[in-house]
């Protein structure tokens, strides 16, 4: 018999992204335009339970360009164990400040 510790597996920042990008994909597939994770580290984080990583119109990840900017919450948490995925409310943004914009 096969004994598994109490404490639970953590996610490592990669796998919560690849799990991120997953989801936004799915989330996105009905949208007008395609998006895109930041592949910058600046909107990578964690916090606490959470990774928290952004996303935005694949243009506008590419360019840089605002005519590209896809407005709204841009933002996914992961939990660190579950692995459960959502998105961030404005206000939740704001409040958690996941990459220290503030």
């Amino acid at each position: 018999m096969i004994h598994v510790d109490e404490e639970q597996l953590m996610y490592t920042i990669g796998q919560a992204e690849r799990i991120a990008a997953d989801y936004v994909k799915q989330l996105t597939a009905d949208w007008d335009s395609e998006v895109a994770m930041f592949p910058d580290d600046e909107y990578k984080a964690e916090k606490g339970d959470f990774f928290y990583f952004a996303f935005q119109s694949a243009k506008y990840v590419e360019t840089r360009d605002d005519n590209y900017l896809c407005y709204g919450p841009c933002q996914v948490s992961v939990h660190s164990v579950t692995g459960e995925c959502r998105l961030l409310s404005v206000q939740e943004s704001l409040a958690i400040d996941p990459f220290n914009a503030r």
